[in-house]
């Protein structure tokens, strides 16, 4: 019984696993992008469309809180690929591309009289440069929601040419979709096995708490 008692005495506390925090704040991101963009699906949506738009926007909040959350109560692992001087760069660059392209393809809309397809455009241009973006944090689900977004920006401009319906809501709108969709997703995969060095020691019973 003393050997036992001892065995238990020292054993190590348990290790609670924890979410990625690169993909953690990467979905964060993406649930605050998602009320912006339902909001500017706003803009002149169908009327029917406006409760759902708030919803929308609503459960981006929701889920940005959530992830919030995590990263504060250290449920999370440790470090990060921005750390990294050569990905800080990577990242940089790619986002003075995307900004570079969005202002220009606005100024120029607005130049030729399409101000209306603004939101398509930049949707379009935000979900490009997920692609390069998920390669440089090896995160391929936000390169390919990088590739839906843009596959939804280039529908919300079409629905704008051939119908009545403002590209700024099905642009919001899709983007919107896409944004929380990650971003659940990133949540509800649950916690990931722990790395050495990450792992937060636990008492036991603290774990699920």
């Amino acid at each position: 019984m003393a050997s036992a008692s001892t065995g238990i005495a020292g054993a190590s506390p348990p290790m609670a696993p924890l979410w990625d925090r690169g993909e953690v704040i990467g979905a964060a991101v993406l649930a605050f992008a998602g009320i912006a963009w339902f909001g500017w699906a706003q803009e002149d949506p169908p009327a029917s469309w406006t409760p759902y738009l708030v919803a929308g926007q609503v459960i981006s909040a929701v889920l940005l809180v959530v992830l919030l959350v995590l990263l504060v109560r250290g449920l999370t692992t440790s470090g990060s690929a921005m750390a990294d001087p050569r990905v800080r760069r990577r990242y940089w660059v790619t986002v003075a591309v995307e900004v570079a392209l969005i202002v220009g393809g606005n100024l120029l809309l607005a130049a030729v009289g399409h101000q209306a397809y603004d939101a398509a455009w930049t949707l379009f241009v935000v979900g490009v440069h997920f692609v390069p973006l998920g390669k440089v944090f090896h995160a391929r689900a936000l390169a390919l929601a990088g590739v839906v977004v843009a596959v939804a920006a280039v529908a919300a401009a079409g629905l704008g040419l051939v119908t009545d319906l403002a590209p700024s809501a099905a642009a919001g709108a899709g983007g919107g979709v896409v944004f929380i969709g990650y971003a659940g997703w990133v949540l509800g995969r649950g916690r990931r096995p722990v790395r050495k060095g990450d792992a937060r020691r636990t008492t036991p019973g603290t774990a699920h708490r």
